[in-house]
């Protein structure tokens, strides 16, 4: 029974990790704010690596939808992407937190938890 037990639990937390469930524990990086208020959330790249900071419009439809945060043009920016090994030009992403909650996504640049209070 206890060997049923544990492999249950293992096996849930497998799923959890496998459906990409990202939380203020696990997540790459965590964002707070209050309602109203406006934070750096991530930043994308184009998708090559020499090539330009794309612009809002061109990543709006790939942020993943949220219900604490809407997002917003954070403008001009860089980072170091892990897939191109150097400093790249982005285009920064704000958010500007609409209701209380924490939600956490899988972004370009990897895994961010949301928390508006």
């Amino acid at each position: 029974m206890r060997n049923s037990l544990v492999f249950a639990a293992a096996a849930g937390a497998a799923a959890l990790l496998l459906a990409g469930c990202v939380t203020p524990g696990n997540a790459d990086k965590t964002v707070e704010m209050q309602v109203g208020q406006t934070r750096h959330i991530t930043a994308y790249r184009a998708n090559g690596c020499g090539a330009s900071a794309p612009s809002f419009a061109a990543i709006e439809s790939r942020l993943p939808k949220s219900s604490v945060v809407k997002y917003s043009d954070g403008g001009l920016s860089s980072r170091v992407s892990r897939d191109c090994g150097k400093r790249v030009p982005t285009r920064a992403v704000n958010g500007t937190g609409i209701a209380p909650g924490t939600e956490g996504h899988m972004y370009q640049s990897g895994s961010v938890a949301i928390v508006v209070k």
